[in-house]
């Protein structure tokens, strides 16, 4: 895929949150395990508010920044693995945590680049800035996760 402005890459972002939080309200159903559905639940829940907080985020962006060109995109779209993911009804929460970490990284490893190959600094900034906010929400599910396993 390629990105041709910033307002194009943070509606991407926003798709590929709000994909994800219907993925887990799909996954659901699939497994057996009730920790299992309440740490789907959420994940729910905190892609759809990552989806609201990039959509607020864009639209408070001046025209200049949202407009602003870039060279590079992802190096593969996430859509179609999103939404094509399936889970065994035997899942556990570990197995679930991978698979979010997976693409999670993606998320930042994707961001990141775009970050490094930016025509700007300020545009690099807040590719930087967008990387570490995925690499905190990442650092605070695993500890999330790690506590709800503890119970």
């Amino acid at each position: 895929m390629r990105f041709q402005q910033i307002k194009e890459l943070l509606h991407y972002l926003e798709q590929v949150h709000h994909q994800l939080g219907l993925c887990y309200g799909r996954l659901i159903s699939q497994v057996d395990s009730e920790r299992s559905r309440m740490l789907l639940v959420y994940l729910q829940g905190r892609e759809d508010a990552a989806s609201a907080h990039l959509h607020e985020y864009a639209a408070q962006l001046g025209e200049a920044v949202r407009e602003t060109w870039l060279n590079q995109s992802f190096s593969e779209d996430m859509l179609p693995a999103i939404t094509g993911c399936e889970l065994p009804a035997s899942a556990q929460t570990g197995e679930i945590l991978a698979l979010v970490c997976r693409w999670e990284e993606q998320l930042v490893g994707e961001l990141g680049h775009l970050a490094r190959e930016c025509p700007t600094p300020a545009i690099a900034t807040m590719l930087d800035n967008l990387a570490a906010l995925e690499q905190t929400r990442l650092h605070r599910l695993v500890h999330g996760v790690h506590r709800l396993d503890d119970m």
